[in-house]
């Protein structure tokens, strides 16, 4: 039985995404038309595994906060009533009531019904027209979504049983197949295995043994799509499928250009997919950058591309064998100067974060069978573990994928450039035996030189999505344990655990962890406000300070400025003691409340201030949220000191 995440871990991942196809918020006052729609698209949804409603949600401007819930077991009641009388095949749910901020919340999991009960039909309200589309509402990035009866198609057809790839053209006919392409397979069916039983049988019964042709309305022979893609010929390709096609466009620089006049060419491949593959394949490998390669005991160099040629084989073939052929579009492949990426029409029909796991899920299994036996693609379901060890073997990031159902589109993105110094690759090495993945062990690179990982850095360093990355952090710190969970919500950041006594002792100015400051400068504590009285002392134990700090006069010029601040101090007095005090060692936010005896939110006040000014800046500048974040003076901000002195 599968387990449910926790309330908790549902609201954070909200919070932290803002939106997820997979989550829906709701208030949760009654069980109307709105939840009832959202039930409807989780049910119909593929790709997502069922979706989570949580109710006692609220939201206001994208912020979402726990309102609570009462009357639990009424609205229980109600929602179990609507899943059975408002659809037109009741929708088993599972719901559960948690505890979050002190306040009730229901958590309801919706899971995908199977293709053959497929549609689930909402009955709900016709409008004031008295029309409804179709009753049948599906889930997209920003919600739900009532389907057209185009977006209905791939429903219904899985519904069948059969794929796109088995439909029959009006006008296709056997003329349509290219004899040599079918001597093509044979040839290349041989090397693989030459007693393969089709090898044997004549064209047509070789073709029927592949499911490739069918009898159409008429009783006559006609092959299908997956046939065509195959063994058609050019013209018949042309006239029946004419955006079957692979576009390879290579782009100077990094970015796709509107207008970019000469900064990219462009090949169109329209072909068998027999004869296209490699010819792609070659196509990309001759614009990759080669390295030198000596292999052990061999005399005589050879040169390599920087991306293996098993990670570009299987990249193409991956487009081809899972594009949604229902889609007019070409798939492209895109070759940038620091990477290469693939698109294709078709989401994927399993999460990205499980791709390479287990069995494949096929959109056209037809397809794929051929193409594994004539062994354009790895065993089923083991290219892209392969692609990954390629790529880490390499010293090169692994692939990245980004699927969007909403979209019905897929892309995949390799880089080119090796990320990985020699020195991060020996750090990584302590961590071995937790078998971590690329994005995992960039993850963790990332914390260990900026002190701390966030959603919106590992996305930037990665080009995974805000739920890839968020699933990443979260195994990281939950599964394996080698981070630590700072805050909540948009500013969770992450940090390393073997990491935490090395940043605090690198760190000694980090708020309560410098308990030396107070002791060497007792003027600049809680007891600020009665100075005058304590001062004199404070000339006997600042001599210390000599070996430690080399601005003893400026800590003394301090303390006096301290001194006379007086009860409502001018702001730009309070100014001028912050940056001195950021000059002698960076502070954090809380040690300068104590150190002033002033309140937060004047504090952060003053310190947006100063950073806006440029006279201070963050210690980690990639982190605001940073869980050690420290305030440091600027070049500008040393000049505005030495000149803002009485």
């Amino acid at each position: 039985m599968t387990a449910h995440p926790s309330a908790q871990v549902l609201f954070d991942e909200l919070c932290a995404h803002s939106e997820s196809s997979r989550i829906e918020a709701k208030a949760g006052t009654s069980i109307g038309s709105s939840v009832m729609q959202t039930v409807c698209a989780f049910a119909n949804e593929p790709g997502l595994d069922g979706g989570y409603l949580l109710l006692g949600i609220s939201e206001e401007k994208g912020q979402f906060s726990i309102s609570g819930v009462d009357n639990v077991d009424r609205l229980l009641q109600e929602l179990d009533n609507n899943c059975r009388s408002q659809f037109e095949r009741p929708v088993a749910i599972s719901a559960k009531v948690e505890t979050l901020g002190g306040k009730n919340v229901i958590v309801v999991y919706v899971p995908e019904l199977l293709p053959a009960s497929k549609p689930c039909i909402f009955k709900g309200k016709f409008d004031k027209h008295n029309k409804r589309q179709t009753g049948i509402w599906r889930r997209g990035p920003n919600g739900d979504y009532e389907c057209s009866q185009d977006q209905l198609e791939p429903i219904l057809l899985a519904k069948t049983g059969k794929s796109f790839e088995e439909v029959l053209y009006d006008d296709a006919e056997m003329e349509d197949i290219d004899p040599n392409l079918i001597a093509l397979y044979r040839k290349l069916r041989a090397k693989k295995n030459p007693d393969a039983p089709e090898l044997f049988v004549e064209d047509h019964e070789l073709l029927r043994a592949l499911r490739l042709i069918r009898k159409n309305d008429k009783g006559q022979w006609v092959p299908n799509v997956a046939c065509l893609l195959l063994f058609g010929s050019q013209m018949a390709l042309r006239r029946l499928m004419p955006m079957e096609r692979v576009d390879f466009i290579r782009i100077v620089g990094t970015r796709w250009i509107e207008d970019p006049h000469e900064r990219f060419s462009s090949i169109d491949f329209r072909e068998s997919l027999l004869t296209l593959i490699p010819k792609v394949e070659a196509t990309v490998l001759d614009t990759l950058l080669k390295q030198f390669h000596l292999e052990e005991g061999e005399l005589q160099r050879t040169d390599v591309p920087v991306l293996p040629k098993r990670v570009v084989r299987e990249a193409i073939v991956n487009a081809v064998m899972h594009r949604d052929y229902r889609v007019h579009s070409p798939t492209q492949v895109v070759r940038y100067s620091d990477r290469l990426e693939v698109y294709n029409a078709g989401y994927s029909l399993k999460p990205v974060e499980e791709l390479g796991t287990g069995a494949s899920e096929l959109r056209n299994p037809i397809l794929a069978s051929i193409l594994y036996d004539l062994n354009f693609a790895e065993t089923k379901g083991s290219g892209i573990r392969t692609s990954r060890i390629l790529l880490r073997e390499a010293n090169l990031a692994e692939p990245s994928f980004v699927s969007s159902v909403m979209g019905n589109s897929f892309r995949a993105t390799y880089s080119l450039n090796q990320l990985m110094s020699k020195d991060d690759l020996v750090w990584l090495s302590q961590y071995k035996d937790y078998e971590l993945n690329d994005t995992e062990a960039r993850a963790l690179l990332i914390a260990r030189h900026l002190g701390a990982v966030n959603n919106s850095t590992l996305r930037e360093d990665t080009n995974l999505d805000t739920l890839q990355a968020s699933h990443v952090l979260q195994r990281l710190t939950k599964e394996i344990g080698l981070l630590r969970k700072h805050g909540a919500g948009s500013a969770t950041t992450y940090t390393l655990k073997s990491n935490e006594n090395q940043l605090k002792s690198e760190t000694p100015h980090l708020g309560a962890e410098t308990p030396h400051l107070e002791a060497e400068t007792p003027h600049l504590g809680a007891e600020t406000p009665h100075l005058g009285a304590e001062t004199p002392h404070l000339g006997v134990e600042t001599p210390h300070l000599g070996a430690e700090t080399p601005h003893i006069e400026q800590l003394n010029l301090l303390k006096k400025e301290i001194e006379n601040l007086g009860y409502r101090p001018r702001k730009e007095k309070i100014f001028r003691v912050m940056v001195g005090l950021c000059l002698l060692k960076p502070q954090t936010k809380e040690g300068l409340m104590q150190r002033l005896d002033k309140g937060e939110q004047l504090i952060r006040k003053y310190l947006k201030e100063l950073r806006e000014k440029g006279v201070i800046e963050y210690v980690y500048p990639e982190l605001p949220n940073h869980p050690y974040q420290t305030y440091k003076v600027t070049a500008q901000g040393e000049k505005w000191f030495k000149e803002s002195k009485d």
